[in-house]
């Protein structure tokens, strides 16, 4: 290529150097944060960019010029459960995704601007440098477009869902999601450092695929953690400072208000007496097709509560919804100002501004641990039911003010010395937490909650975690790893004892020599669904049978607190649980042909190879590897947890770290799949954290090699 017609060098990446770890993970050390930025931006192209680009144009409402007409949404409001969302353009465009972005540009903070615009500029580089190797639909990203992604995850990931589900014929349940956060206390620890465990539960291969970096500016940042695919933030990470992480959590936070229609105008909504405009607004769509490009145009319809997503034109009703902080573009300072946080006051600080409408928030730092159900609530009006659609006409269900922080269910280093939550109510984040369930008002969860605490409040995460926390001892380092790995499957503690007591009082059964085996392997079982555990192989095929032959709710009794219910002498539970066990048995053989099978036969990985996976998705274990179960008996894990991170905090903190799949999207790299290597085989890899073992451990340099020993003191 001639000289005059090369890209022109962008100024900030003089200022910057990417190196990259033996893990493939980039530690960008920047001059400036414009220019660290400007680094990961470069970093996150070279990984991923065209899964980047997918969620910009997702963002945009613009992804049919690309996948075609079902990108526009089934019914405009379309449910994908493996992304855990509602999707299409058409979402994106009714929820002025992008558009609220553009008009109140001159509210987004200066300072985050300015790291939005250096995220954009890093990947426009890479663009511009590798333009022929690049696909022709990809074209370039703007600030607006980084803060309009944040702005969707939190809509449709956070928001919508909730309201859509107050709807009577609302089209799907949300599938169960999980994560777990734990830390424990100096004085729970052997070595009198606090310690920080997070697993986001996520799928591996979706809008959710995590990315790992470390990001430094002498003297002003230096933060590691994951970000989605095409966000400049850490939502799960830590800083020299302080650690944070994230798990899902149900708060009350939108709304569905039923709209009177005027009979003799559709387009007039009544409010206080009197009929109100809908307000319409035009989107024209560009849809990839069989002749080219083709345009669509569809109206968005809005009352002042928010988007309608429903007409009911023969009962001359409309259904909008109101999501918290609809209007906001500061959604990217939220994570900014969280990365930067150096102290509790600081990130309390951050929390309090109601930019995150929602999660469970787990901080450490060397001498505290803090837990907090953030929420974006709003108060509202005592008399009617905020779990169903409320009347829209009516001044008395406007939102009255968010609950502020103080109000929020919260525990700071509790006696316990540990807190945990795995998608638990927040009563149950320690031992004698000392929260109430109806506070800070009954509506505040989103499911309605029983007025005293109970652990059948527990999932089999939390449960797991509770009891081994709980011990009057401190753990070492080494154990807080082995837990973050724990495969402990809590169920078979009620369903051995069942099988075991039907084999002893059914006779026929111990004819069967397939059938006492396999409750031989299950008595002497620890319980845990390592590779090489056949007990694993037989429990997994046993619930799937049980499901089968009975129902899922019977099932889901098991996989319940309420196991503990079951009454193990029964004759007709010891004749189900037989039954489940010999269908069990014949379906372990028609698939593999034999009835012992390793659970690492069973459950895998493909990724650059096949690799077996010792988690269990099915039983809630708090390791989990789970994806959908194939032909041949084979389960191929795509799912389960999405990040694994441990830290032990000190000066300099220590952390390790593994994604599922690794850094990279190349077959031909070896950052494909070294992570899945790793996770086969229950290890974790060391996030380098100080200039020495960044340095020590290199494998490849962007930029000036010497800045970092330049630039960062050691």
């Amino acid at each position: 290529m001639p000289a005059w017609n090369l890209p022109a060098r962008d100024g900030l990446a003089d200022q910057v150097t990417i190196y990259r770890d033996e893990y493939g993970v980039p530690h960008v050390v920047g001059e400036t944060e414009e220019a660290t930025f400007f680094g990961y931006g470069y970093a996150q192209a070279q990984d991923h960019l065209e899964k980047m680009f997918l969620q910009y144009r997702d963002a945009q409402g613009r992804r049919t010029e690309v996948l075609g007409f079902e990108a526009l949404g089934d019914g405009y409001l379309h449910f994908i459960p493996y992304e855990y969302r509602w999707d299409g353009d058409y979402l994106q465009r009714l929820l002025r995704t992008k558009r609220a972005v553009i008009e109140n540009r001159d509210q987004i903070d200066p300072e985050v601007y300015r790291i939005l615009a250096s995220f954009a500029r890093g990947v426009n580089a890479y663009i511009e440098e590798h333009r022929a190797q690049v696909p022709a639909w990809i074209d370039s990203v703007s600030p607006e477009d980084i803060e309009a992604l944040e702005r969707s995850q939190y809509f449709r990931f956070y928001s919508i869902h909730e309201a859509l589900s107050k709807l009577a014929d609302a089209p799907t349940s949300f599938p169960n999601l999980g994560s777990n956060q734990f830390a424990i206390a100096p004085a729970k620890s052997a070595d009198g450092h606090v310690i920080h465990v997070e697993h986001t539960h996520m799928p591996w291969a979706n809008r959710f695929q995590n990315y790992e970096a470390h990001l430094i500016t002498p003297g002003k940042l230096d933060a590691a953690g994951i970000s989605w695919f095409g966000s400049p933030f850490f939502l799960d990470g830590l800083n020299d400072h302080i650690t944070w992480s994230a798990t899902w959590n149900m708060p009350n936070i939108s709304d569905v208000y039923e709209e009177k229609l005027n009979p003799a105008n559709s387009l007039q909504y009544l409010y206080e007496g009197a009929w109100r405009e809908i307000k319409v607004e035009y989107e024209t769509f560009r849809i990839k097709g069989p002749k080219g490009m083709e345009t669509l145009t569809l109206p968005c319809y809005y009352t002042h509560h928010g988007p309608i997503v429903k007409f009911d034109k023969e009962q001359h009703r409309a259904y909008a919804v109101k999501l918290p902080n609809y209007d906001g573009v500061n959604y990217s300072t939220n994570l900014y100002r969280i990365m930067k946080a150096r102290n509790l006051v600081e990130f309390k600080a951050v929390v309090a501004l109601h930019l995150m409408p929602r999660w469970n928030l787990l901080y450490t730092d060397q001498e505290n641990i803090y837990w907090v159900h953030n929420a974006t609530v709003a108060q509202r009006t005592e008399g009617y039911d905020w779990h169903k659609p409320v009347p829209g006409w009516l001044k008395a269900t406007e939102w009255g003010p968010y609950f502020p922080l103080e109000k929020y269910p919260q525990l700071l280093n509790p006696p316990s010395g540990f807190l945990q939550n795995c998608n638990n109510p927040p009563w149950m984040s320690t031992t004698n937490s000392g929260l109430k369930p109806l506070d800070p008002a009954p509506y505040y969860l989103f499911s309605v909650p029983k007025p005293e605490i109970s652990q059948e409040d527990l999932n089999a995460r939390g449960e797991r975690l509770l009891k081994v926390l709980g011990q009057d001892k401190k753990f070492t380092l080494d154990e807080m790893k082995s837990l973050a790995l724990d495969t402990y499957v809590v169920p078979a503690d009620v369903i051995v004892p069942l099988l075991a007591r039907a084999v002893q009082n059914k006779p026929g059964a111990e004819s069967d020599p397939d059938v006492r085996h396999a409750v031989e392997v299950l008595k002497n079982w620890d319980r845990r669904s390592a590779t090489d555990s056949l007990a694993q192989t037989y429990l997994y095929f046993w619930a799937q049978a049980y499901r089968d032959q009975f129902s899922a709710s019977k099932l889901g009794r098991f996989l319940a607190y309420e196991r503990y219910k079951i009454d193990l002498d029964s004759p007709e539970e010891q004749r189900t649980a037989l039954a489940a066990l010999g269908d069990a048995i014949s379906r372990i053989r028609q698939y593999f042909h034999k009835a012992e099978v390793p659970w690492g036969e069973v459950n895998v990985v493909e990724r650059g190879g096949t690799f077996p996976m010792d988690g269990a998705g099915l039983f809630d274990v708090l390791h989990p590897d789970d994806g959908p179960q194939q032909e041949d008996g084979t389960i191929h894990c795509d799912d389960g947890w999405g990040h694994l991170l441990v830290v032990e905090e000190g000066a300099p903190k220590k952390a390790w770290s593994l994604l599922p799949y690794g850094e990279s999207e190349d077959p031909a790299s070896p950052h494909f799949n070294d992570m899945a290597k790793l996770h086969s085989q229950r290890k974790m890899k060391p996030l380098w954290l100080t200039p020495e073992d960044i340095l020590a451990h290199t494998e490849s340099v962007w930029g000036d090699k010497d800045r970092l020993k330049k630039s960062v003191p050691h």
